[in-house]
């Protein structure tokens, strides 16, 4: 338990904008193996990324959610250092290709980081401390949904602040 207690106040003294690589991959490879499970159960799956006691980085198994939205237990086995979710089957009604507020506020309420995946295969780091989201990689770097449609959202940056996201899914 004292173990987990010193990473996590290691973790949380680092610079807010450091991505950590290592976590990166590991949230990267959990969002890419649940893509096709989203796209078919047509809904988002969620989870957590932390060091165990033995000082490793894993990811807790996915909980399923609804199509917009996914809620994990927070564990207490870990030492959370990030968030992890799919956004789902995609869906022509619904502004699925960049976190949304809502997500960069539950990661900003812990403090931590966030990985999202989308339909259209990005991958997004959000810097829960810094309010900013940025994409990793971009369309098709992780599985794509069948019958996406790419540009129905229009343009997407690379970088979003808090106000961006609000202001580009209110547009």
């Amino acid at each position: 338990m004292a173990l987990r207690h010193l990473i996590l106040a290691a973790l949380l003294a680092t610079p807010a904008a450091a991505q950590n690589a290592e976590e990166a991959a590991v949230a990267r490879a959990v969002l890419a193996s649940l893509q096709d499970l989203s796209f078919r159960k047509r809904r988002e799956y969620c989870g957590y990324i932390g060091y165990n006691e033995q000082a490793e980085l894993v990811a807790t198994p996915a909980t399923g959610g609804t199509q917009a939205s996914c809620s994990a237990d927070f564990p207490d086995d870990i030492a959370v250092t990030a968030s992890y979710h799919t956004h789902g089957a995609f869906d022509r009604g619904y502004f699925n290709e960049i976190p949304s507020d809502i997500d960069m506020e539950g990661d900003a309420a812990f403090l931590l980081n966030g990985y999202v995946s989308t339909p259209g295969g990005r991958l997004w780091y959000i810097d829960g401390r810094a309010m900013v989201a940025r994409q990793i990689c971009g369309l098709g770097c992780l599985p794509v949904a069948p019958g996406f449609a790419k540009g129905l959202n229009g343009d997407i940056a690379q970088e979003y602040t808090y106000d961006e996201l609000v202001k580009k899914l209110s547009d």
